[in-house]
């Protein structure tokens, strides 16, 4: 509640208003009680009908009623809109965002007289409420309605005084600085079907980042397995700890290679004569270097002569050959090994002729 309107013959009234609803009751300032109308039924209120605004007046004669419907957009699309309300003892009019003769409305009063209201002004709904039988003793025509307004109402001036909307003497459920209306604005068109989006939105965001985590893991890991290791390691340590740093040894140190023995090769050269002395030293000397042939050759007495000695004479011992010489042709068929001896005693082949046909002789 705020101070009524004082009795002028040249009344200006301006306000600007943002409504959210359609319908809703902007001002009011007349009678509070039945009591009141009896003393006066002076009155002036301001409220929007279907999204326009609608002026009713009450000098006392009866209700003047200007409804702007036309050439005007509905006020309640979210902006701010400026209503001027003026009137005098012979007419009335409202002009809606200062658009001069094309939405200004006048209408003459039937009667002369001034507006004389002693009750507070009350905007965005009235605190009392009249019942039906009220309302006709008090009205001629429809009383204000009495939906509360839902929006923001701001500077509001009446003949030059202004206002103080944010210190009422009474209020319910009103807000200072149109906060209220800031407040909607703000919430305005979040549901629960736009968070839900959201939501889903999110969840698969983090379905996807996890999924492009698991699989870079996934080819780090085949990464690290196909890398050559250049140690010679017996096992691949991956685990911390496992002995990385004991596996550094070059093991090719601790190879031992293969012993390979490099016996002589035998040359069959017949241009040259056969050395039986070379030969025997050498299969000597090999058989001496070789470790497999244990024991070693010691020394043996065979000279001995004595008593009990079970050896004879080899006096008796003979071999009776013809004037020939031994053939040893036949070695050359035998073992690869008998292949020195037949070299050493075998004859060859142009001797053959030239010598009678004897065959050796043994006894």
């Amino acid at each position: 509640m705020y101070p009524t309107f004082d009795a002028w013959n040249n009344t200006d009234i301006t306000l600007a208003v943002m409504p959210q609803t359609d319908t809703g009751l902007i001002f009011y300032a007349g009678p509070l009680t039945l009591r009141h109308a009896t003393l006066s039924r002076d009155f002036i209120s301001l409220e929007l009908k279907e999204g326009f605004p609608l002026l009713r007046l009450n000098f006392g004669y009866g209700t003047k009623e200007i409804y702007v419907n036309k050439n005007i957009k509905k006020l309640n699309d979210g902006a701010t809109h400026k209503l001027r309300i003026t009137y005098t003892s012979d007419d009335v009019q409202i002009e809606v965002d200062d658009c001069k003769s094309k939405c200004t409305i006048w209408k003459a009063m039937d009667h002369k007289g001034l507006l004389n209201v002693n009750r507070p002004l009350q905007l965005g709904g009235t605190r009392y409420k009249f019942n039906e039988e009220e309302s006709k003793i008090i009205w001629t025509h429809l009383p204000p309605t009495h939906i509360g307004f839902t929006g923001c109402i701001r500077n509001l001036t009446y003949n030059g005084f202004y206002y103080n909307l944010g210190a009422p003497s009474d209020q319910y459920r009103s807000y200072p600085d149109c906060n209220y209306g800031v407040m909607q604005a703000v919430t305005f068109g979040i549901d629960s079907n736009f968070l839900v989006a959201i939501l889903v939105c999110v969840a698969i965001l983090i379905i996807l980042l996890l999924a492009v985590v698991v699989h870079r893991r996934k080819q780090d890991n085949l990464n690290e397995k196909d890398i050559d290791d250049t140690r010679e390691n017996i096992i691949n340590y991956e685990d911390e700890g496992g002995g990385e740093c004991d596996t550094n040894y070059d093991l090719s140190v601790f190879r031992t290679n293969n012993i390979v023995d490099e016996k002589p090769v035998m040359m069959d050269n017949p241009d040259v004569p056969a050395d039986i002395s070379g030969f025997l030293d050498t299969k000597k000397d090999t058989c001496d270097k070789d470790p497999d042939n244990l024991p070693y050759d010691d020394v043996r007495h065979y000279a001995y002569e004595g008593d009990g000695n079970s050896t004879g004479s080899l006096s008796s011992l003979a071999s009776c050959t013809d004037e020939g010489d031994l053939k040893f042709n036949y070695l050359s068929s035998f073992d690869p090994r008998f292949r020195k001896l037949a070299d050493m005693y075998g004859e060859d082949p142009s001797d053959e002729d030239s010598l009678d046909g004897g065959e050796e002789s043994w006894c």
